[in-house]
């Protein structure tokens, strides 16, 4: 690297000419930067309006999706409350199937000692009728006599 002794003074026009360049360069800097900020915010406006129908889309569909909530919830409550009865109800007829199987084991006892008690009745009835048929001729003796002692 030469020293700064080493060095000659650039002229005037030379200073001018060199800075003519710059301005160019300069300028074409500019006109690219003034071409990037008109993309940019182009681009930016895309955006935004993107952006904006998104967030409109979004607020929409959250609008359904909350009625669509508050309703799932209503319907649960509903349901949670027939469920409820439900199983009041099922504790209630598990209760009444109990005692209508008590009772029918009553009842069925009952019959039972019914039929033993039809047999019992049906020999009675047998033997009874048996003593009856053997005063059939008693009874014909005594309407004899009585006829005899009336006549």
């Amino acid at each position: 690297m030469p020293s700064q002794k080493g060095r000659r003074m650039p002229s005037l026009k030379e200073i001018v000419a060199e800075m003519r360049g710059h301005g160019v360069i300069l300028e074409d800097i500019r006109s690219q930067n003034r071409a990037t900020i008109g993309a940019v915010q182009a681009t930016r406006a895309a955006l935004e309006e993107k952006i904006d129908q998104v967030d409109r889309d979004s607020k929409a569909r959250d609008g359904v999706l909350e009625a669509a909530i508050r309703q799932n919830s209503k319907d649960i409550r509903k349901n949670s409350k027939d469920i409820r009865q439900n199983t009041k109800d099922i504790r209630k007829n598990s209760e009444d199937i109990r005692k209508n199987s008590d009772d029918i084991r009553t009842n069925s006892e009952d019959i039972r000692k019914n039929t033993e008690d039809i047999g019992t009745n049906s020999e009675d009835i047998r033997a009874l009728a048996t003593r009856v048929e053997a005063l059939g001729p008693l009874d014909q003796r005594v309407s004899a006599l009585e006829r005899r002692s009336s006549g």
